[in-house]
């Protein structure tokens, strides 16, 4: 699935979005350094600022989204929901070979 477009909250600020659809994934801010070239600062996102923590700082936007991970949790427990043959059929234990 690809990455949703981030949301571009003002001129230096986006707002990376994922499974979540109230709230964003991650803040990105753009800032200029020391050496005057751009970089863009990747925020994991929480309500409250003081808890926001910096994951990474990347030169382009495509790399700051791209660093943006999607949690896999609810996907994983749907799959382990339905893993396994049909109802339980025909469902036999393997035994264990001797060593």
């Amino acid at each position: 699935m690809p990455n949703p477009a981030p949301i571009r909250l003002d001129a230096d600020t986006w707002l990376i979005m994922r499974y979540d659809k109230d709230h964003p994934a991650a803040v990105v801010h753009r800032v200029t350094d020391t050496a005057n070239e751009t970089r863009f600062l990747v925020m994991a996102w929480a309500a409250d600022p003081s808890k926001r923590r910096m994951t990474g700082i990347h030169v382009t936007l495509e790399e700051a989204d791209r660093s943006v991970k999607w949690d896999t949790g609810p996907v994983d427990e749907i799959s382990r929901k339905n893993v396994g043959p049909p109802n339980g059929r025909n469902y036999r234990p393997m035994k264990p070979k001797p060593f």
